[in-house]
């Protein structure tokens, strides 16, 4: 992995607890929930960083901000 690749904050220095997430498509994202400076909870992807809300029935959403994610294959 280059520098370039590497992701800014990785889920081991996240502060809060961390979930690992499937979608219906089977792609994994780890879910890192963070406490604000109001005391409540927001979450957020590990490595993009993008926004997620909560559900009510334990599920995930990631937030629409317009922002394409592209399958990244090993180099080789």
């Amino acid at each position: 992995m280059s520098t370039a690749d590497a992701p800014a904050h990785s889920p081991s220095d996240a502060l809060g607890e961390t979930f690992e997430v499937r979608t219906v498509t089977g792609a994994c994202y780890t879910i890192v929930e963070e406490t604000g400076a109001d005391g409540h909870p927001s979450y957020r992807t590990a490595y993009a960083r993008l926004p997620v809300a909560a559900n009510d029935d334990g599920t995930f959403t990631i937030v629409d901000t317009r922002t394409r994610l592209v399958r990244i294959e090993p180099r080789r």
